[in-house]
């Protein structure tokens, strides 16, 4: 039973010494750890298996093995307490040295008959034969061991934090087990002579060990001084508890008059029963004074983050988010400094908000460092590990970045930081500064930071966006507010959500986001537009209206309209803009009053050419009238070439007229159809003399245009003669009609194609003006005509050349209107066209 237990102690020193070496075997002190922790291995085993051998030459054999393994002991834990602090060891270099001499000197003479010099086999089993080198042995073992206990205490009078923590369990350790195995082992064989207390020493050497693994690898499991505080406070209440059962009792006696000391069953349960109600409220009151009086108010975990999550959950506010933080934290823990340090684009810093930790004296100047550059090794770190950094945590070696963090952290007066990740980026990172009370932060600590530290994380990107949709919507306010056109935009369910200044203004409507305005409420010139996106989720563009007000002014307003859909496809709402077009109009008319001006000359000038040729000849008659009267002749020819010359003078007058009056429009709808066909029976005689092919290609439903069927007529009558007379004989006639968007606005297009010569690039520009024409008889007035009909009713007129084959078209362009408004004629017509006519239902 006495070796598997020696073997299990042995096997758990070997396996302590391992893992902690693995966990990081470029620190110091784990390998001289791992050192003293196999040299205790080796002597438990060299000692235990020597005190059960009965065999004289084994118990020497192993004895002086187990001496050797223990002269490594002392220097062992010397060199691992000068690894807590390597500038004092360096100061005493020599001391270490020195020490490790000896060392070496003393496994040197363990191993020969100078310490063990033989055994002894009785009956209450083997010890030692001691030689002439066991009491220096049992000096060098103490003063080295004291030394190892001086420089361990030395070391933690200067440390701090976590690091004093870690001291604290070594200090415990080797007083609670070094102490009883030097008893046991070196004290008592030098006072009694004997070894047969030595098989105890090596199971209190598992103290040692235990305390010293707990310090270096889990130091922030537990507070040392808090399993004290508890084991006082729990004393203090019981001592509390004690006297109260006992002031009770007395106070009882005295009261009954009763001399005996002794309680009854009745009495005992009662005062059983007190002290049972009053020691919980008892401790709690104790633990509590302690507490305040230490510095170390005990926070409630659950209570702290339900706080922290409402608080942060319902601020959007930036500043009022970090200030709640940080006064959060800081009052939980008590903590010196509290700052966050939000990435900044414009320094590609981590730059420290001004946000206040907790108390009103506050000022700039505590934030321990302003900025923390992008290529700091925090930053690194944390980009890396994506854990909190804690500034103890991290080992000495210079070449780690995990040093190269910590001290980054402590030159900021920084005891742990915590990143702020958004999705995969750094967005900021918190830094605490040391408790006011000078402990640590443990395992419990850094989960409630790290879990409101996620919160955060949360609630700062949510103020992130609140804070830029408030930019937008601020930047989106400017902007519609100092826009000249009227925007209105509706939701889903028909209510206004936006009317900017300009809608105001042109409409005389004001808008209040509360009232919940519906869209019913709007002029009718902009509901029926709005409705129609709003329902059929189609857009309107450009069209042009007229929006009566209350006090009876029209408005003239271009409109478009777009529907509100979402990435889904849904449909959120409507949008609709508008503009007064009052200043166009007469900007409209100020330029056509200009143009009328403008060609006014080259009018002039060429009806007085056109009515100069005639007058000329009436003159040179005129002047020889009175010499050559009787000349019958002469008379014949003078009559019949007046009469010619005045019949040119009044179809030029005539003409002109046609171009000067404007025509007169009529309320209803026009199939454009049924002028064309009415114009083409009436050249049916000029296409049959000519040979002219006509190809007339049309939709069967109607062309619908709002104009003067007579004017339409004049147009195309003007438009095909021109045609025919450009083509000559045996020509071909196109006619084509379509639908399409001209400024923005559903239209109807007409081309009419021939196959003459074409018209020069360089003639086409002026080929509408009055006057100019390129036929040598022409008068040049016959396409003028058609663009003061077409201009009349907003519509286009431009020459192309025809593809393909030669030839010019003809494409007008007029605004269509829908089939709501009554027709003024049916289109019967078009089923009695000529014969020679080939019509095409298909559209092209």
């Amino acid at each position: 039973m006495q070796t598997l237990g020696v073997l299990t102690l042995s096997a758990t020193l070997v396996a302590l010494a391992l893992f902690v070496l693995l966990h990081n075997r470029h620190a110091a002190e784990n390998r001289r750890f791992a050192l003293a922790a196999l040299a205790i291995a080796g002597w438990i085993i060299g000692i235990s298996f020597a005190l059960a051998s009965i065999h004289p030459a084994v118990v020497v054999f192993l004895g002086r093995l187990g001496f050797a393994f223990a002269s490594v002991i002392p220097f062992a834990l010397l060199w691992m307490f000068a690894a807590f602090s390597p500038e004092d060891a360096r100061r005493r270099n020599w001391i270490t040295i020195a020490a490790g001499t000896a060392c070496l000197v003393f496994v040197g003479l363990s191993l020969s008959p100078w310490i063990v010099a033989g055994a002894q086999i009785s009956s209450d089993g083997a010890t030692f034969v001691h030689g002439p080198a066991h009491k220096p042995f049992a000096l060098y073992f103490l003063c080295c061991f004291v030394l190892a206990l001086f420089t361990l205490w030395r070391t933690m009078q200067s440390a701090a934090g976590v690091r004093r923590i870690q001291l604290r369990y070594l200090l415990l350790g080797i007083l609670l087990g070094g102490t009883g195995a030097i008893t046991t082992n070196l004290i008592l064989p030098l006072v009694l002579k004997t070894s047969r207390y030595s098989v105890l020493g090596p199971y209190f050497s598992l103290l040692v060990v235990s305390f010293s693994a707990h310090a270096i690898i889990r130091h922030r499991l537990m507070d040392i001084r808090v399993v004290i505080r508890q084991g006082a406070v729990y004393v203090s209440a019981i001592l509390a508890s004690i006297l109260v059962f006992v002031g009770v009792a007395k106070l009882s006696r005295l009261a009954s008059g009763l001399d005996s000391t002794a309680l009854s069953l009745s009495e005992a349960l009662v005062l059983a029963t007190l002290v049972a109600i009053t020691f919980q409220p008892l401790k709690a009151w104790i633990q509590q004074s302690f507490n305040r009086y230490l510095y170390r108010e005990k926070y409630d975990f659950q209570r702290t983050i339900r706080e922290a999550s409402r608080q942060l959950s319902s601020t959007l506010d930036l500043q009022s988010l970090l200030k709640s933080l940080t006064v959060t934290i800081e009052s939980t823990f008590k903590a010196e400094t509290v700052t966050v340090y939000l990435l900044s684009q414009v320094e590609q810093a981590y730059v420290a908000q001004n946000s206040p930790a907790s108390s009103s004296n506050w000022h700039h100047e505590t934030i321990p460092q302003r900025a923390i550059p992008r290529n700091s090794p925090m930053v690194a770190f944390m980009l890396a590990q994506r854990r909190p950094l804690v500034q103890e945590e991290a080992v000495r070696e210079e070449r780690t970045a995990h040093t190269q963090a910590a001290r980054a952290l402590l030159d900021m007066r920084g005891a742990v930081a915590f990143p702020l990740f958004e999705e995969h980026s750094l967005a900021g990172i918190l830094v605490v500064g040391p408790k006011r009370s000078g402990d640590p932060y443990f395992s419990e600590d850094i989960d409630l930071l790290s879990t409101l530290v996620g919160q955060a994380a949360v609630a700062l990107k949510n103020a992130h966006l609140y804070s830029e949709v408030v930019l937008v919507n601020e930047y989106v306010d400017n902007i519609l507010s100092t826009m000249a056109s009227g925007v209105i935009a509706v939701d889903a369910t028909g209510h206004v959500s936006l009317f900017n200044r300009a809608a105001e203004r042109l409409t005389g409507l004001t808008f209040d986001r509360r009232a919940h305005r519906s869209y019913k409420d709007l002029p009718i010139a902009l509901l029926e537009p709005l409705r129609t996106t709003l329902v059929e989720r189609k857009p309107l563009s450009q069209l042009e209206t007229s929006l009566h007000t209350a006090t009876g002014v029209s408005i003239p307003l271009v409109l478009s309209t777009a529907p509100l859909q979402g990435k889904d496809g849904s449909t959120h709402g409507a949008l609709i803009v508008f503009s007064d077009l009052s200043r166009l109009k007469e900007l409209e008319h100020e330029k056509q009053r200009a143009e009328r001006l403008a060609s006014f000359g080259s009018l002039a000038s060429g009806v007085a050419h056109e009515i100069k040729n005639p007058l000329v000849a009436i003159r040179t008659f005129a002047e020889l009238l009175p010499e050559r009267f009787s000349d019958v002749d002469f008379r014949e020819d003078f009559s019949k070439v007046v009469v010619r010359e005045i019949d040119r003078i009044d179809n030029l007058v005539a003409r002109l007229r046609g171009i000067a009056s404007a025509p007169q429009q009529q309320a209803g709808a026009v199939d454009i159809r049924q002028p064309i066909s009415e114009t083409l029976k009436l050249l049916r005689g000029q296409l049959e003399q000519s040979r002219t092919v006509v190809h007339f290609r049309a939709e069967d439903e109607p062309f619908l245009v709002s104009i003067d069927e007579g004017q339409l007529k004049q147009l195309f009558l003007n438009l095909l003669q021109n045609a025919l007379e450009a083509m000559g004989s045996d020509g071909e006639l196109n006619i084509r009609l379509g639908r399409n968007f001209s400024r923005g606005a559903p239209a109807i297009a007409i081309e009419i194609s021939d196959t003459g010569p074409g018209i020069p690039e360089a003639a086409r520009a002026h080929i509408f003006e009055p006057f100019f024409t390129t036929k040598p008889t022409g008068s040049g007035l016959g396409l003028a005509i058609c663009r003061s009909i077409v201009d009349a009713h907003r519509g286009s007129i431009r020459a192309e050349d025809s593809h393909p084959g030669p030839g010019t078209t003809i494409v007008v362009e007029l605004p269509t209107i829908d089939g709501s408004v009554e027709m003024l004629h049916p289109v019967a017509a078009l089923k009695d066209l000529p014969s020679d006519i080939q019509r095409d239902s298909a559209s092209t």
